[in-house]
């Protein structure tokens, strides 16, 4: 038996993120780099290679958050990128040093991130929701 869906529950994400070409970012390395294709009505416009297949989306399901990698000087690091499906904005973090293991939603403008080796932080998103304009 099908069961209705609930009004509460979250519509499929309108961006499609499909991830190929991917191969480890070292030899041996748990890590993956590839490129990126979007798919949908709407699609950002940014670089389709460097990027971890990794992404997580918002609970409201109108915002993702994706791992680019950053490595200047062969030295592991990663921005936050940040896509916001309804705006149709596009926001990227400083760059992090390590290897990208974990990125969560912990509300809804702040996800949280940990890197090997041993390297955990906040990312929060600039005018969303919070303090920064009188939304608490």
């Amino acid at each position: 038996m099908k069961r209705a869906a609930s009004a509460t529950a979250n519509p499929p994400p309108s961006l499609g993120i499909h991830f190929h070409h991917l191969m480890e970012i070292r030899m041996g390395s748990p890590y993956r780099v590839g490129q990126i294709r979007w798919s949908g009505a709407w699609t950002p416009d940014l670089p389709t290679t460097d990027w971890q297949d990794l992404k997580v989306w918002r609970a409201d399901g109108d915002t993702v958050a994706l791992v680019r990698w950053d490595t200047p000087g062969n030295q592991p690091g990663f921005r936050i990128v940040v896509i916001d499906c309804v705006a149709r904005t596009v926001e990227t973090s400083e760059r992090f040093p390590g290897c990208c293991e974990a990125l969560a939603w912990v509300g809804p403008d702040t996800l949280v991130w940990r890197a090997f080796p041993d390297q955990a932080g906040c990312y929060r998103i600039q005018g969303v929701g919070g303090i920064e304009d009188g939304h608490d």
